[in-house]
């Protein structure tokens, strides 16, 4: 790598909050690092409030997304494709995502886990897997669990730490007002998760991923 180049950072993730529920921190402290970090969320998420109508739902989902990517420091593009319904046309998703490498080169992709019980989470990992299918060089790929406690495969884990960066994450998962019901499930979690990890490499708080 150019040591003149920014390290990029790519992070592919199902549904706007994904994001920052798995590495929030994570992109907080590479931005602040000055790398050039970019979210490609491939939902608009148009069913996760029933009693909403779809497109308004959709605008201010992308709205908080904006505005969380703006306080993180970091870049976010939405695909637009129907939610629940990822596992659908990965081949026509992969070529899109494989258009999305070829231009950003990443160093490092970040995404969903293959073990995550959410089926469009598992999609997004598929779908990557089929972008990457033949290609030579490839970036180094890290996962991360969202729904589930830890990866069953026996993986090399990765962690960092995100001592100084913690409170930005919390603050920005709040600001997913939408999806203020399900994030609320979260935020336990993630404490107990970060401390853990934290343990793990004598810190206070840290997330982990799984290199794949």
């Amino acid at each position: 790598m150019n040591s003149k180049r920014r390290e990029r950072i790519l992070v592919l993730c199902a549904h706007s909050d994904d994001e920052i529920i798995s590495m929030g921190g994570t992109i907080a402290k590479y931005a602040k690092e000055k790398k050039d970090v970019r979210v490609i969320i491939f939902s608009s998420g148009e069913k996760s409030v029933p009693w909403l109508k779809e497109e308004v739902l959709v605008k201010k989902r992308i709205e908080e997304s904006k505005k969380v990517s703006k306080l993180l420091g970091c870049k976010c593009e939405f695909l637009g494709l129907p939610d629940l319904k990822l596992a659908e046309n990965l081949e026509k998703n992969a070529r899109q995502v494989k258009k999305i490498i070829s231009k950003f080169k990443p160093d490092k992709i970040f995404t969903h886990n293959r073990y995550d019980a959410h089926p469009d989470h598992r999609a997004v990992f598929y779908t990557l897997e089929k972008a990457l299918r033949g290609r030579k060089r490839k970036p180094k790929i890290f996962t991360f669990m969202i729904w589930g406690l830890f990866n069953p495969k026996d993986s090399t884990h990765f962690y960092v730490d995100i001592d100084k960066t913690f409170s930005e994450k919390i603050k920005a998962l709040r600001e997913f007002k939408t999806q203020k019901l399900i994030t609320s499930i979260f935020y336990m979690p993630i404490y107990i998760k970060a401390r853990l990890a934290g343990y793990k490499v004598n810190c206070k708080f840290a997330e982990v991923f799984y290199a794949e």
